[in-house]
């Protein structure tokens, strides 16, 4: 019996890679750098900004530059883009909706830092929905560790055992099986550049809402 669903963040509640392709942008080109297409920075969003911006820098071949200036710079650019116009995927709100109606409890898990984890969940108005929010500065093992996945039963009260995890790539799946949650999969997230095919996950279901219909025995 599910009694709590945790869910991914980007790729899976939200679009955000136009958003992070435009702060990535405007890194660039502060940095006199030539841009990275959207489509390759789609596949390169998952692992939390660190990991992102040295895939980036790996991408450009900037070998000389530091990270950790790159990153500072990005998350400047990025605390202006995000919220802004990242839409909620198809199926989200309903799925939220019937899943909140149902009382089962809520939480996100996701490698991104708070702060703009907020900015998102507050502009797409889907905040109220959470009653946990498991981010990527929390001084966690990030995802695919499944820490951030125990974490976030802890602070809803329930058993790994009777919780389901939908993402929507392979550290969602890795990070669930070291947790012990049952995970599930929408087929329309990054996942690094490769197809959902490759999930292996107990189940692909093609929206947040059919996985609700599904969970609470709905026609």
């Amino acid at each position: 019996m599910i009694r709590a669903v945790i869910l991914d963040l980007d790729g899976t509640l939200l679009d955000t890679a136009g958003e992070i392709t435009d702060a990535m942008d405007r890194t660039l080109d502060e940095l006199g750098f030539k841009r990275v297409p959207l489509r390759e920075i789609q596949a390169m969003i998952g692992r939390g900004v660190p990991k992102f911006v040295e895939r980036v820098i790996a991408r450009i071949g900037a070998t000389g530059i530091e990270s950790t200036k790159m990153i500072e710079r990005f998350e400047a650019h990025y605390a202006q883009t995000v919220g802004t116009s990242a839409p909620l995927f198809e199926g989200v709100f309903p799925g939220l909706m019937r899943l909140h109606q149902a009382g089962l409890r809520l939480a996100v898990v996701t490698n991104k830092p708070r702060f703009f984890t907020r900015q998102l969940l507050e502009s797409a108005e889907v905040a109220r929905f959470f009653s946990a929010v498991v981010a990527g500065d929390d001084g966690v093992p990030k995802k695919p560790a499944g820490d951030m996945l125990l974490a976030a039963c802890g602070a809803m009260g329930t058993e790994p055992s009777e919780t389901l995890m939908i993402g929507d790539s392979d550290n969602d799946v890795a990070a669930a099986r070291a947790a012990g949650c049952t995970v599930w999969c929408v087929p329309y997230g990054y996942n690094e550049g490769r197809g959902p095919e490759t999930l292996a996950c107990d189940r692909i279901v093609a929206t947040v809402e059919e996985a609700a219909r599904l969970v609470t025995g709905a026609a």
